[in-house]
């Protein structure tokens, strides 16, 4: 990641109004500043930008411009020849809200979310804040870190920054799978003992079940006896319980067929009814018709008045926007004859001026009457002949402009022709529905006599249908009374059989009674018996489960041996060192690479990550693991003590800077980027000479390279700085040198 733009605004001590830092004017620059002047936050923009976190954490808000309501961070960087650019703005309000978009050039690569956007910037970069951190930032206080350490803290160091504490997670996670196993292994052995307890119970249950079996068969026996008694008394009580049943079915359609007959009196009072009124429309049938007819002829006239209005409407709208026009155009012709006349008035008065300058020249040949300087006789008259001249085409321009106004005053407009034609006829068609309001209030008063009319048709019709209608109910209401009259004879039956009915009954619910203790006992020993089955078969069961216990208790206590092997493995002896031992020499050499172009060739390091111990065992040195760095010049080989603060200060910067390049070659990136913030206030003068030389020594292997510091004299040897600043606004910064 090569980084090529900054854009912030209401971050941290930030406000509005800051300059963009543009990368691409520098390749190795200096953030200069004095203490809470805002240097770190700029490099906080672009963590929390990229990957939404900082120094302040997880917790945005706590980064927003004190007196904002929202912040934006743009950070525009290379990476494979790709211009790419992470937007991340965050909102207070609302419960508080975060925009993340990640563009590629003009190509817009923002997912769906802000999970799955963030995602995808991390597998572009190939780093995540942690790597990057540990790996482009070179904090303060970490160049010795590695080297003053003992051989355990370099390891427990290393490990660290290579991140294997996943590793110790695994071997927890194993471990308690293996306690998991053996809880499981101890279970299974007090199960395998209960089974064996019950095992021994197996003949007796088989005992128990045959006896249950031979009374079960008794009272099944006397049960199906009962049935057949219960049944063929079943039969007797339905033939009697069907006679009761016709006979009140009966019963209930003589009380339905009195409803009836209650129903048809109604029906032909109503008819009785009807009749009398009909007779007393038909009385008025001459005057209805005659009204009602009159009523038709009115609506038929109302009908083609409303066409007539409807047209009145119409044509008067039209007429109203015709006028419209009229006055539209007429308006443009005053504007375009204002606009000639002033165009006519412009070219006299310009005529004029000429007119009176010949005049002064008549008067005075040897004065200009414009500049008021002497002229001789030749140019006077030259003068006159071009202000003659101009007057004469003056003139013709205004007989043309003159004519134009003539022209304009002379057209007619057509539509005053078809607003007289319109005008003439509202005014017929006003005259043809004048009336229209007396037709409407004759019809008002004749509207009643449409439902007198409908209901004479329906007395015409009317009175023969309820004549025919009223002797058809006569005739029914003489055959249902019949019908009553003989059917109430057969319900004299029904006291016989009910009484009979209801002895029935009691017998059958006595052998109901007995039907159901027996029943109820064959239930009993029906659970009996499958009680004794279900412990028979789990005894068979149970040795079938004793087999597979055992052979689930080979596995578990296999599942635990293999747990206890990768606790092993995932342990610090383990893989842990494994991975420590193949990052040793790709450290070593990185370390010397650097080390030798810092001290001209003179310096290396070697890592040991075994030594013999000091102690024997059966006579023999056992091998342990260390981590010794064994530091080399001319000289020969020296502890790490005994070499000089400059030196020292090389051996650790080569160190650091090698961890940093392994950590992100192994994350998938290339270090192109480095930031080093290591103190150096701590450093004296030749001190902090050594960091500027290391810097140059290693500014080719970065595409940028970023110092931060406070101090005045250091900041002096970088030939661009990045000068921080703070006021009552805000921070802000000024590249200089660039």
């Amino acid at each position: 990641m090569i980084p090529v733009k900054l854009k912030l605004s209401n971050f941290t001590s930030y406000g509005e109004s800051v300059p963009d830092l543009d990368f691409t004017k520098f390749k190795l620059a200096a953030i200069s500043g004095l203490n809470g002047a805002g240097k770190s936050s700029l490099l906080d923009a672009v963590t929390w930008c990229i990957w939404g976190a900082s120094r302040a954490g997880d917790s945005a808000d706590a980064l927003i411009h004190l007196g904002s309501d929202d912040m934006s961070v743009e950070f525009n960087f290379q990476l494979d020849g790709h211009i790419y650019s992470v937007k991340r703005r965050r909102i207070k309000k609302g419960g508080g809200s975060t925009v993340l978009e990640f563009w590629s050039n003009s190509h817009n690569l923002t997912e769906g979310t802000i999970k799955t956007t963030q995602e995808k910037i991390i597998s572009t970069l190939h780093l995540t804040f942690e790597t990057f951190t540990n790996s482009s930032y070179l904090r303060q206080g970490h160049a010795d870190e590695f080297t003053t350490k003992g051989p355990t803290d370099r390891k427990r160091i290393l490990a660290d920054i290579l991140g294997l504490d996943h590793y110790d997670k695994l071997e927890e996670k194993a471990k308690e799978k293996s306690k998991d196993s053996q809880k499981k292994l101890s279970l299974l052995e007090y199960q395998l003992l209960e089974i064996e307890a019950e095992l021994s119970q197996k003949e007796e249950r088989e005992k128990s079940l045959n006896l249950a079996e031979e009374e079960k068969k008794k009272v099944e026996s006397e049960l199906k006896d009962v049935e057949i008694l219960i049944k063929s008394i079943q039969e007797k009580h339905g033939q009697i319980n069907l006679q009761v049943k016709s006979l009140k079915e009966k019963e209930q359609q003589i009380e339905s067929v009195r409803q009836e007959l209650s129903d048809i009196q109604t029906k032909i009072e109503l008819n009785k009814k009807a009749q009398a009124e009909f007779e007393e429309i038909l009385k008025e049938k001459t005057a209805i018709e005659a009204n009602y007819q009159k009523l038709l002829d009115l609506q038929g006239s109302k009908k083609k008045l409303d066409e007539k209005r409807s047209q009145l409407i119409k044509v008067k709208d039209e007429l109203v926007e015709i006028q419209k026009t009229i006055n539209e155009r007429e308006n443009k012709r005053k504007d375009a004859i204002s606009k000639v006349e002033l165009q006519i008035k412009q070219l006299q008065t310009r005529t004029e001026t000429l007119q009176k300058q010949n005049e002064d020249l008549k008067d005075k040949k040897d004065i200009c009457p414009t500049c008021s300087q002497p002229i001789n006789e030749e140019k006077t008259k030259d003068i006159i002949s071009i202000n003659s001249k101009q007057v004469e085409e003056n003139e013709k321009e205004i007989n043309t402009f003159k004519a134009t106004i003539a022209k304009y005053l002379s057209v007619v407009l057509p539509e005053i022709k078809e607003a007289e034609g319109k005008e003439k006829a509202v005014k017929i068609l006003e005259e043809e529905t004048k009336n229209y309001l007396d037709i409407s209030d004759a019809i008002f008063k004749l509207e009643n006599f449409a439902d007198k009319f409908t209901k004479l048709q329906s007395a015409i019709t009317g009175v023969k249908t309820h004549q025919d209608t009223l002797v058809d109910l006569q005739k029914i209401l003489k055959t249902r009374e019949e019908q009553i009259a003989k059917d109430e004879i057969s319900l004299k039956q029904l006291a016989v059989y009910e009484e009979e009915l209801t002895k029935v009954k009691k017998e059958l619910e006595g052998k109901e009674q007995i039907k159901s203790e027996l029943s109820q006992k064959a239930l009993e020993l029906s659970g009996k018996v499958g009680e004794a089955k279900q412990l028979v078969s789990r005894s068979q069961q149970l040795e079938n489960l004793y087999k597979e216990k055992g052979a689930e208790k080979e596995k578990f206590k296999k599942e635990r041996e293999n747990y206890e092997e990768l606790a092993l493995i995932f342990g610090k002896k383990g893989i842990q060192a494994m991975i420590i031992e193949a990052a040793i020499p790709e450290i070593e050499e990185e370390t010397n690479n650097l080390l030798g172009r810092l001290s001209e060739g003179r310096m290396k390091i070697a890592l040991v990550t075994q030594k013999e111990s000091k102690t024997k065992i059966a006579g023999e040195r056992s091998t342990i693991e260390t981590l010794d760095i064994i530091i080399s010049d001319e000289m020969g080989e020296r502890p790490y003590e005994l070499y000089s603060g400059g030196e020292a200060f090389r051996v650790n910067f080569a160190i650091r800077l090698a961890i940093s390049k392994l950590l992100t070659h192994r994350a998938g990136a290339k270090l192109q980027f480095l930031v080093i913030d290591e103190g150096f206030g701590s450093q004296d003068a030749p001190g902090r000479a050594r960091l500027v030389e290391a810097i140059d020594t290693i500014k080719d292997d970065f595409e940028k390279i970023l110092i931060v510091t406070h101090i005045e004299e250091l900041k002096e040897e970088f030939p661009v700085r990045i000068e921080v600043s703070k006021n009552s606004t805000g921070s802000t910064f000024e590249v200089v040198g660039a």
